[in-house]
């Protein structure tokens, strides 16, 4: 009798630990499918929609700039920006240049001091001269008013372009436009086309005389 007692303690005993093994175990999938593994984190293969820079021009006023106050009436010494293809606000457009030549007489023209270099010779303005658009001044602003290429990751040639640079007339004062550029700053073909088919009319002239 002691004996039965004994072995009905060990069944309860080992009953109730199998029952405490069961309840310690994770449940699995309904129908006794595996679980599912966790999600997926590899990267997405779509197509990135992060915005691309716009090329920027490498220079925003001209190589050769003018510096005769008379000319800066017309031509501003100001930063030029990016034309807004408002056609119908332009009343005039302006185009300056002073072109150089080299001086070794030790002399300074008219206009002020020179640079020397080591050879004695020396850049001059020549002349200076201010000038509006009398034709193609419609193709011009249709070129102008493209937007700049997108700016490119890989690498440009080093260069100091001339940016084309055209001064604007409008009812609010005058403004400087750039070319617009391509994927490394540069005027693009059609631009510069479009620039260099314009017909000036001069405006104002200086002329420096590098005798005086």
């Amino acid at each position: 009798m002691g004996w039965g007692a004994g072995v009905g303690l060990r069944i309860v005993v080992a009953l109730t630990s199998a029952l405490a093994l069961a309840g310690c175990a994770t449940p699995g999938s309904p129908g006794g499918e595996p679980d599912p593994g966790p999600a997926s984190t590899a990267p997405s293969t779509a197509p990135s929609t992060a915005p691309t820079s716009t090329a920027e021009p490498v220079l925003r006023r001209p190589l050769v700039p003018v510096s005769a106050r008379e000319l800066l009436e017309y031509c501003p010494a100001v930063d030029a920006e990016h034309f807004d293809a408002d056609t119908a606000a332009v009343l005039d457009i302006y185009v300056c240049s002073a072109s150089d030549i080299l001086s070794t007489d030790g002399e300074a023209g008219a206009g002020g001091d020179r640079t020397t270099g080591d050879s004695g010779a020396a850049a001059l303005p020549d002349v200076q001269r201010a000038s509006r658009v009398s034709a193609g001044g419609a193709e011009l602003l249709a070129a102008y008013s493209v937007a700049n290429a997108p700016a490119t990751s890989g690498a440009c040639i080093q260069l100091a372009a001339d940016p084309f640079i055209v001064w604007l007339k409008t009812a609010a004062g005058i403004t400087p436009v750039y070319a617009p550029v391509d994927e490394c700053g540069f005027p693009t073909p059609d631009a510069t086309e479009a620039f260099n088919g314009v017909e000036l009319e001069t405006i104002l002239e200086i002329r420096a005389d590098p005798a005086d």
